[in-house]
């Protein structure tokens, strides 16, 4: 049976530390048809030089200012050629055989829309925190692990890209549209992928834009929503 292009989007900025990192986990799969696509903010650090050096593995390097994380996402979507598309930001890590174990899912639930399995966790010292993977059900609650998920092509094209107007929260926003118009989400028992805190989604607006999100999509109250707010603000004042 014929091995379905994956393509793997990074989207970067200032980032040097961690993209050769990144970089290796995706091309040491050793699934053989892959596209790998890097979307560059514009990096005025030493990101740009370690990206050059690993061209050989790269298909697409696309290096200019964008609109945010999610705008440099769905640019990385639009230059996507593949079956199946994956995302992984600069300093986290795709798992070795990730690429194997989505292909295998892929081609005995072809029907699917969402593929997604576990994820390790690491502080943003590195030290491992702990293994998570939460299956589509758990959507009300929260955002799956976004690093572990891969989405069909064809299901971009039918539902959306990210909505811009949410700056940290737009994947979680994404899967719940998903999954209130009927699309599948497949579970695949494995880790996928491995995680660093500090980044972007740690910032206290992501939780107020998930309050938001949950809250227009009729998972909580006003009440709830402004409550919560209200005491993360409070949270946020006592810790400065």
């Amino acid at each position: 049976m014929k091995k379905p292009l994956i393509s793997i989007v990074t989207v970067v900025y200032n980032n040097e530390k961690g993209i050769a990192k990144t970089i290796d986990s995706v091309i040491s799969q050793t699934y053989p048809a892959i596209e790998y696509i890097i979307i560059d903010g514009g990096s005025t650090d030493g990101t740009v030089d370690i990206i050059n050096g690993y061209k050989s593995g790269i298909t697409k390097f696309i290096s200019e200012k964008d609109s945010g994380i999610y705008d440099a996402m769905n640019k990385g979507i639009r230059n996507a050629n593949g079956e199946i598309i994956g995302l992984i930001n600069s300093g986290d890590h795709l798992e070795p055989g990730c690429l194997d174990a989505v292909a295998k899912a892929y081609l005995e639930n072809p029907t699917y829309d969402v593929f997604h399995g576990l994820m390790r966790v690491y502080s943003s010292s590195e030290k491992f925190i702990c293994i998570i993977g939460n299956d589509s059900s758990t959507l009300s609650g929260g955002m799956i692990e976004h690093a572990a998920c891969f989405v069909k092509k064809t299901s971009y094209e039918k539902y959306g890209d990210f909505n811009l107007k949410y700056k940290i929260s737009s994947d979680y926003e994404f899967m719940l549209r998903l999954r209130k118009q009927g699309a599948g989400f497949y579970f695949i028992e494995a880790v996928l992928a491995n995680f660093y805190l500090g980044g972007i989604s740690s910032r206290p607006l992501g939780t107020y834009e998930s309050l938001e999100i949950r809250h227009n999509y009729g998972l909580i109250s006003t009440t709830v929503k402004n409550v919560n707010r209200f005491f993360l603000k409070l949270k946020m004042m006592r810790s400065n």
